[in-house]
């Protein structure tokens, strides 16, 4: 990581480039006998943007992801938002819910999981992200995979008009 992000680092930021780093998926420390040592962790988060130290260098911020991590994540996603959030380091935000943190989790819809996403949309108005926020990985349903992103578009609607309303955003 070091090496890449440094050869690409000057290149994106004269290009105005912005580069969104994803968490392991699912985040666990080792895979398939392979170590993940870096984008498992909130502390390997914090670690990767300190060797970018860039501000064109920051999260595409995976909430399934972390749920996926629970505690091995080191900070909830919350903590998360506020830390990085603060900084104008979260680019992109793939919002997901899971029934459970692994070693065993089903991706749910978001007003399914064990997660109130609510939480998560409010701590994103709160520290004014102005990025894009994704759909990601919608369950099966009735009427097929553009039904399913049609629901998770509109609860994430609706998610962010309560939010500005209570914080009387808009």
């Amino acid at each position: 990581y070091t090496h890449f992000i440094k050869e690409v680092v000057p290149i994106a930021e004269e290009l105005g480039i912005r580069i969104g780093i994803h968490p392991d998926d699912p985040p666990a420390p080792e895979l398939a006998g392979v170590t993940r040592c870096i984008f498992s962790s909130f502390d390997g988060y914090r670690r990767a943007m300190e060797i970018a130290n860039s501000p064109n260098v920051g999260l595409c911020l995976c909430c399934g992801c972390w749920l996926e991590g629970g505690k091995l994540m080191g900070r909830d996603v919350i903590e998360t938002i506020r830390y990085f959030g603060k900084q104008g380091k979260i680019f992109k935000v793939h919002l997901r819910n899971v029934n459970a943190p692994m070693p065993h989790f089903v991706e749910t819809f978001l007003d399914d999981g064990y997660f109130d996403m609510y939480q998560i949309v409010r701590a994103l108005r709160e520290v004014d992200f102005r990025g894009c926020i994704i759909a990601d990985h919608v369950p099966g349903m009735v009427g097929g995979r553009y039904a399913a992103f049609a629901y998770a578009i509109a609860y994430m609607k609706a998610l962010k008009e309560r939010a500005d309303a209570e914080l009387g955003k808009g």
